[in-house]
């Protein structure tokens, strides 16, 4: 049976328990536990533990991550053992992204200084000069090795 009324224990045990990487369905079907109804009006009634349970929530995907580690090191050397596991990592990095996409998401975001937009300054040349700084810039990245042909 879940627990309906919100104490502030109740609520500490809750998040943490979705801190240490538990779903809200897996957390709420545990014993004493509130139900997924309860915790959304709870939600809604309680500043407090919305706070808790989006610090929980953040800190999940950062348990999931951590969780990665356990399963590629635990995987027994089989095929089908090697398939379940990738399946399991991709699983938690997928959920991680959406959790925590400025931690793990995988887009790449250009900012500026400071962070702001990017400014871009446009500067008049003349066809001799801009020739002369392709060429600039193709000696140097042959000259590193960057440029293949």
């Amino acid at each position: 049976m879940s627990n309906s009324t919100y104490t502030p224990e109740l609520a500490a045990t809750f998040c943490a328990a979705i801190a240490d990487g538990g779903s809200l369905r897996a957390v709420c079907a545990k014993p004493g536990m509130p139900s997924k109804a309860t915790v959304f009006r709870w939600l809604a009634e309680h500043p407090e533990f919305q706070t808790m349970y989006e610090k929980a929530t953040d800190d999940r995907a950062d348990a999931m991550i951590d969780e990665i580690v356990d399963i590629a090191d635990n995987c027994r050397v089989d095929a089908d053992s090697i398939r379940k596991a990738k399946l399991r990592i991709h699983a938690r990095v997928e959920q991680a992204q959406r959790m925590k996409p400025r931690k793990y998401g995988n887009r790449m975001q250009l900012t500026g200084e400071g962070g702001g937009a990017i400014h871009h300054k446009v500067q008049q040349m003349t066809d001799d000069e801009l020739d002369a700084a392709i060429a600039q810039a193709t000696a140097a990245a042959s000259h590193d090795g960057n440029v293949q042909g």
